[in-house]
Parts: structure tokens; sequence; C-alpha cells
């Protein structure tokens, strides 16, 4: 069954690839947000910090930690021409290391390698002293002239103290958590926050390649797909048909 889905998926992903200039994808206002919000950025001269938070490569956010880090790369690639370096936070070791070479990257595809510094990608401690993470962020915000605060990834309430400080010191923020407790922070403290799954399409809209667009076409029509099967499932249990 596994293998059928993820075959379903791949030719979903070649067609709509194949198709992209028709497709239309759907409205998200977080990444209308984030463009307008990277490129003032990089007119007033100031920093972009994009924190991954506490997600992890060996368990169960490894997904959302590679989502992450594509953000950071696109985010990067849009602003690594400015004045100020784009910096990056975490809280996984091994992450520390993708952190770096997502940065690396969006510096070489802007010919500016000498700009770049390992440093740019910074580790701070978890479990309980996850607040480490939360005050770093503030202090790149503050000390490095940060314009705007990206938080993707795995968050907890450690989210409204960042949240906190972009509004007492007008950054602008926008953010995204897969645990519950900071999505509701996320969506009390930003008009345009990311919700859910949106995180993992942000190459489409932000670098909308046909590859890109076509495996975000796919993502909603797989997603649409199941929708339709929980809601037959639901109408054949109700009326009695044995499965």
């Amino acid at each position: 069954m596994i293998y059928a889905i993820l075959l379903i998926a791949l030719l979903l992903t070649v067609i709509s690839a194949v198709r992209a200039r028709t497709i239309a994808l759907r409205v998200v206002p977080a990444y209308r947000s984030l463009q307008g919000a990277l490129s003032a950025a990089v007119e007033s001269g100031r920093s972009v910090h994009v924190s991954l938070g506490s997600s992890a490569l060996l368990d169960q956010s490894a997904l959302t930690a590679m989502a992450s880090a594509e953000l950071l790369y696109q985010a990067a690639a849009r602003t690594s021409g400015g004045d100020l370096p784009v910096t990056a936070s975490l809280t996984d070791p091994v992450v520390l290391g993708v952190a770096q070479d997502r940065l690396r990257r969006a510096y070489a595809l802007r010919n500016r390698l000498d700009a770049f510094k390992p440093t740019f990608a910074r580790w701070y401690p978890s479990g309980e002293a996850a607040l480490a993470l939360a005050a770093g962020v503030g202090m790149a915000l503050l000390d490095e002239e940060g314009g705007l605060a990206v938080l993707c990834g795995r968050f907890g309430a450690e989210l409204a103290l960042i949240a906190e400080t972009t509004v007492r010191y007008d950054r602008d923020l926008l953010p995204h958590s897969t645990q519950i407790e900071g999505q509701a922070i996320a969506y009390a403290t930003s008009p345009t926050p990311l919700l859910g799954e949106e995180l993992f399409v942000s190459a489409a809209y932000l670098e909308p390649t046909p590859l890109h667009i076509g495996s975000a076409a796919t993502q909603d029509a797989l997603r649409y797909l199941v929708v339709i099967f929980l809601i037959a499932f639901a109408v054949l249990i109700f009326l009695g048909v044995n499965l």
C-alpha cells in the first residue's frame, strides 16, 4: 500500500511538473507576506534571522527539519546580497551542519562566499534549557539590527518570548510550529502565520520551478484524495456497510 501511494505521488508530481505553467497554486498569505518582508529587510539594511527551533534529524521531526532548512535557503537566497548577514538558530547539533550548508549555498548563489561565515548558524541548548533559543533569537534581532524573524519548525511556549521581542522592538515576524501550543501562539501573534503543512511547499512559492510547483500540486491533490476517502468511509460506516 505504501509503495502504491508513493508511486501515485511520483506520477502526479511528474504530470504536474509537465503542466506547471497551467497550474495555479492556492494562495498562501504567509508566503506573500514573507516575500514583502524579505524585500523590505534588504531595502532597509536590516538582517534576517531564521530559527529552526528544536527540529532534529534523528527523531520524528526529521521531515520538519529538512523543510525548515529549505525555507532557510530560500530566505537567504533572497537576502544574502544585503549588507548584514543572514543568520540561523537551532538546537540540534546535526541540523547545525545542514543549516551551515544551506547558508553557504545561498551566499554562493550570490557570488558572496567571501562574506559567508559558519558562525551565521548557531546552536543553542535544548530540553529544559530550551529558553536559551528564545534568548538567542532575541539577541540576534537586537544586536544585529534584525528586521525579520522567521520561525519554522518545532516550537513550544518559548515562541511567545520571541514574539514578544519582535512586537516590542518593531520587528517583522513570520511564525510556524508543529506543536499545538506553539502554533496557537503563532496564530495569535501574527496576521499571516504559516499553518501546518504550508511549511513543506516553500520552494514552490519562493522559487517556482516546474518541479517545485508539481510537488506542491501533488501534495494538495493527495490531501483532497485523503479527505474524500475519509468522508466516503464515514458514510459507508453510517449506512452499515461491512468493510
